[in-house]
């Protein structure tokens, strides 16, 4: 069997004054680590905002190609039709 130590009694001035001591040590160290995790967040924040602007810039890139791209379908298509057009009537006509 293991033998049960008892609790303190009292605590001492110089044991609380070290316990506080400690325990402001252990505050300033996750206090520190804080910034520093803020500090690393703010960083990769600015830098993903700076990668969704450049994605946004060639997805408007692309956009507008498709839109020329769907501009000369348009055309095309015009003139494929008053071809067949063309076709009809002097076949038929003609």
């Amino acid at each position: 069997m293991m033998a049960v130590m008892a609790p303190r009694e009292a605590w001492t001035d110089e044991r609380l004054d070290d316990l506080q001591k400690h325990m402001d040590e252990g505050f300033r160290e996750v206090k520190g680590e804080i910034r520093e995790a803020r500090a690393e967040l703010n960083a990769t924040r600015a830098e993903l905002g700076g990668r969704i602007d450049k994605l946004g810039d060639r997805i408007d890139k692309v956009t507008d190609r498709v839109d020329r791209l769907s501009t000369r379908i348009d055309r095309f298509t015009y003139v494929v039709l008053a071809a067949l057009v063309g076709v009809f009537a002097t076949h038929y006509l003609g």
